[in-house]
């Protein structure tokens, strides 16, 4: 892949494809009535997805997954040249979603209200996206998920830097296990990241100190206030 950011939008119907070489981010605000089953989204999800929707215990968590999945299909269905409602999905290595066949590559995450959703060709990818917040028991979970050498980071940082140093390190680690189709307790201890040195900017820029792990480029983005994202992109 280039050494140029990707490029990080909101999801728009005539929204153009990513041209070869580039990723797209696509932003997608999650919020509206919890009133799923009404949403115009609702008719172009599959006979699965919709059962899945309806066992949310939450409403708003079925009007989340509602809102993703539709905004997916649409993007999806465009690159593809199929209408939304007929895109078919394959479970690849460790769960990971894809496409059956074609070049299109996709990864999705979704925290708070906010989802995002990276496609690009022939390369994988993975992102995932969380909001700032506190985690209570994050010293413990430090200890279990990362390095000794990014624990020993971890408790070199003020107290009050700590809650946001482990989102970010957290967004790192979950971007590289999701481009593999992994999860994140088998494998987070066996590479670093590093927590990096403060939120990111509004675009994309490489991951500051280590910006490559084990053949994956990291770029992180605040993709809207409040929010940390981190995209892992395969070398090409």
């Amino acid at each position: 892949m280039p050494n140029t950011p990707p490029s990080i939008l909101d999801f728009l119907d005539e929204s153009p494809a990513p041209p070869d070489g580039c990723v797209h981010v696509y932003r997608v605000d999650l919020s509206g009535d919890d009133a799923f089953r009404k949403s115009a989204e609702w008719g172009t999800l599959s006979a699965d997805e919709r059962a899945r929707a309806e066992r949310f215990v939450k409403a708003r968590d079925g009007r989340k997954f509602v809102r993703c999945r539709a905004v997916l299909r649409a993007i999806l269905g465009g690159l593809t040249g199929v209408d939304p409602r007929a895109v078919a999905f394959q479970v690849g290595p460790g769960g990971k979603p894809m496409l059956p066949h074609g070049p299109w590559r996709f990864n999705v995450s979704h925290s708070g209200e906010l989802a995002l959703i990276a496609v690009t060709k022939d390369v994988e990818l993975g992102v995932d996206v969380e909001v700032y917040r506190p985690i209570q028991q994050s010293d413990r979970i430090v200890e279990s998920y990362f390095t000794a050498a990014e624990s020993a980071e971890f408790r070199k940082l003020d107290e009050s830097a700590r809650a946001e140093a482990f989102i970010r390190g957290w967004t790192r680690k979950e971007a590289v296990v999701k481009a593999q189709g992994v999860g994140l307790a088998g494998l987070a201890t066996e590479f670093e990241t590093l927590f990096g040195p403060g939120r990111p900017p509004e675009e994309f820029r490489r991951c500051e100190p280590m910006d490559e792990v084990r053949g994956w480029r990291l770029w992180e983005v605040s993709p809207r206030p409040g929010y940390v994202a981190t995209l892992a992109v395969a070398r090409g």
